[in-house]
Parts: structure tokens; sequence; C-alpha cells
């Protein structure tokens, strides 16, 4: 496996749709990102690396947010993540693995336009740039999680917005200590 160039995480913060764990021949264990654009990119790492490394660049981490807002769903597994304000992606199954790999891939809410059914386990997640991904979920259980994940940005708000007002109207005291 290569090192994980940030550059690649801060593109993704931007302009990012998805990113799904992938078998590549003569790679192994690799991630797929999604983008705005319809471009795909596979980077030689885990998707499990992309993804910590995306929540080190937004100053949270996984144990955090199942901690803070799984309650809240009623979730201990699958549980959204928020990022920023109007930025939480969702986690769905989107492989079978093999061993230890990862099975989960991460959508942002915004970017998703629909859910259609393929058969009682399988739905295809469409995102607004026009990829389609398949996901092992009912529909319903998509659309859940859309609703978690909209009730988690909710919650988030909630507890982040007094302090961001404060920083925007100046009041905010910043405190620095002397030695």
């Amino acid at each position: 496996m290569k090192k994980l160039d940030w550059k690649e995480v801060k593109r993704f913060a931007y302009a990012g749709q998805a990113f799904i764990p992938v078998n590549v021949e003569n790679r192994g264990d690799s991630v797929k990102l999604f983008f705005r654009s319809g471009e795909t990119k596979l980077l030689d790492v885990q998707s499990s690396l992309f993804l910590k490394r995306l929540l080190t660049f937004f100053g949270t981490s996984i144990s955090i947010n199942r901690h803070r807002y799984g309650e809240l769903v009623g979730k201990k597994q699958l549980v959204p993540i928020v990022l920023s304000y109007g930025f939480t992606i969702i986690p769905f199954n989107v492989r079978e693995p093999v061993g230890r790999q990862s099975r989960v891939g991460w959508f942002v809410s915004r970017e998703i336009e629909q859910f259609r059914q393929r058969s009682p386990q399988c739905t295809t997640v469409h995102l607004l740039s026009g990829h389609q991904i398949p996901v092992f979920h009912s529909r319903k259980f998509c659309i859940d999680q859309l609703k978690n994940a909209k009730w988690i940005e909710m919650c988030y708000g909630e507890i982040h917005e007094p302090h961001r007002r404060q920083w925007i109207n100046g009041s905010a005291v910043c405190e620095t200590v002397v030695m």
C-alpha cells in the first residue's frame, strides 16, 4: 500500500460524492472515489485508512460520532458521520468482504439523488453526478439511513450553532496563556 496523499482527502472534501472499498487485480484492497464531475479515481490504500484521514481532516473520529450520535438514532453500527454543516457521510454495505476487509462504503448525503430497489436486499444509490452504486440493503433501510443523517445534521447544528455565531459575530473570547 502506498502512502495516502492529503491532497486526495482535500479533493474529496470539496468535490466528492462517495468512496467504496474495491478489490483491484495485482493491488488488492483499494478505495474508489466518486466525484461530482463524473470522474472516479482508484487509490492504492484501504478505504478504512481513507475514512480515518477524512475524519482527521475534519477533526473528528468514528468513535466520537458513534458515541455522540449513535444513541440518537438507536444504532451502534452503520452510524452516519457528520463532518461539517451540510456534510454528512452515510455508511452502506457495498460488497461481501474477503477475510477482514471492510464491506462499508461511504456516501455524502447531500449528493444522493434517489434509491432504486433491485431486489429485496439490493438497492442502487443514484448520485447527482449520474454515478450509480449498488448496496446490500433494502430501499427502506437506505431511506432510513438518509433520515438518520438528516437528524444527526440537525443535532450537530444545535450543538455547534451557538459557538459558530460567536465566531461570526466576533464575540468569541480567545484566551492565551503566557508562560
